[in-house]
């Protein structure tokens, strides 16, 4: 029997429990119980490079804890950088979760024990304002006050200055900047205590060169200082000549099949470019390439012995040395021999219908000057019948007063003979069309 009572007292105990968690679900706790009792410090400077770690000690009942959903957040800049779950997983604050969340970043982490968020290694962008939160699900967020975050920067150059090739006779500048706190001064010297040379100035960490020369080749060198002390950086200058194509490519060229095709690709520059032909934009090499049907010669020259028509395409060369690249390209067409058969019969067709039509428009023309000379001789017969009539009467005399019965009777027979024979031309003429 005692040992029944014992039960009973336990179950009365869990079942006290239950009732208070649940009153406390329904029923809000004071939210004076949750506190932030320290914060970030309102001013604070840090080196780059450094470690550090902004405090946040936070008061939390244990029965909010095992009640409500809890979050623990930092913000920078009023934006989201980490967040942790103190309380329930369950999360259902009307808050985005993931908002500007610097997920990526591995060197920020957030303590849950402690609240504190710790940087491995500060930067310069880590500047700013932080702030951190306890946001209880249904209630106002609990804030921190801001701190603000002054990050020192180390003296450094950004980026680093590149040694550069510059062209003969051009304009050119080479850039040094340097970032530091406070922000250092920069200024270029020539091989470290030398000034610098003609028409070379300095512009604020700017290296400006006016028409390029060999004279100014050499050594230059960036020095950036502040109180933090000095940085240096050395760079080459030399001056190049770009490349260029002592005779440019011909646009097109046309062989016979089994000739010989002969493209020349000549280039000039300082220093001497090196030559690369190209098929269609695909480089020739060991693999790809007849050794025995393609050369190329000392002078960049490329021929093709036997060609094919498969050779047919766009060949290109290109130039190039630390100046910088060139390329230009040829058109190759391969005439093959069945084409220049088909075009000699063609040509022949062609001559062979022309010469017709000119015969056609011979014969037609001396048909028709066939047909005006009959014409004429019919008009002039037909102006000699009356006066050969007039003859024979006697009528109209005094008109032709020198001409006798015997000559116009000659007359007349004469144009008939000559109508007649106009006729008969005439007739073979049409004939022959």
């Amino acid at each position: 029997m005692k040992f029944q009572i014992k039960i009973s007292e336990r179950s009365s105990q869990a079942l006290c429990l239950l009732l208070a968690l649940s009153y406390a679900r329904a029923v809000p706790l004071p939210l004076t119980q949750v506190l932030i009792t320290q914060g970030p410090a309102a001013q604070l400077k840090v080196k780059e490079q450094s470690a550090l770690q902004l405090p946040c000690v936070y008061q939390l009942p244990q029965l909010y804890a095992e009640s409500h959903s809890i979050s623990l957040r930092w913000r920078k800049d009023n934006k989201l950088v980490r967040q942790v779950q103190l309380g329930q997983a369950s999360v259902t604050t009307s808050e985005p979760q993931l908002e500007s969340l610097l997920r990526d970043d591995t060197r920020l982490t957030l303590n849950k024990q402690t609240g504190a968020l710790q940087f491995s290694s500060v930067l310069a962008s880590d500047a700013g304002s932080y702030q951190c939160q306890l946001l209880v699900e249904g209630q106002p967020a609990v804030s921190s006050n801001v701190g603000q975050l002054e990050v020192i920067e180390q003296l450094k150059f950004m980026p680093q200055p590149t040694s550069k090739n510059l062209e003969l006779g051009s304009v050119a500048k080479v850039h040094c900047k340097a970032q530091g706190t406070p922000t250092p001064q920069v200024k270029w010297l020539r091989d470290t205590q030398q000034p610098l040379p003609a028409q070379v100035t300095d512009h604020n960490g700017t290296l400006i060169f006016r028409n390029v020369s060999t004279a100014q080749r050499g050594q230059y060198t960036c020095l950036a200082s502040s109180s933090q002390g000095q940085i240096s950086a050395t760079v080459s200058i030399n001056v190049v000549v770009a490349p260029k194509f002592l005779v440019p490519l011909q646009p097109a060229l046309e062989v016979n099949e089994a000739d010989i095709a002969i493209i020349h690709c000549q280039a000039t520059g300082d220093p001497q470019p090196t030559i690369r032909w190209d098929k269609d934009l695909i480089y020739f090499n060991e693999n790809n390439t007849d050794v025995k049907r393609f050369q190329l010669l000392e002078n960049g020259t490329l021929e093709i012995h036997n060609v094919q028509p498969e050779d047919e395409g766009r060949y290109g060369c290109t130039i190039g040395s630390s100046a910088g690249l060139k390329r230009d390209e040829v058109l190759l067409v391969v005439r093959s021999n069945k084409s220049a058969s088909n075009s000699i019969v063609t040509r022949i067709i062609i001559i062979i219908i022309c010469l017709a039509f000119l015969y056609f428009v011979l014969v037609l023309g001396l048909k028709l000057w066939y047909r005006y000379r009959r014409h004429l001789g019919k008009v002039q017969l037909e102006d000699a019948a009356p006066v050969a009539a007039d003859a024979e009467g006697h009528e109209h005399a005094e008109h032709e007063p020198c001409l006798t019965e015997a000559n116009s009777s000659k007359n007349l027979k004469s144009k008939l003979r000559e109508s007649t024979i106009l006729e008969q031309e005439s007739q073979v003429a049409d004939d022959v069309v």
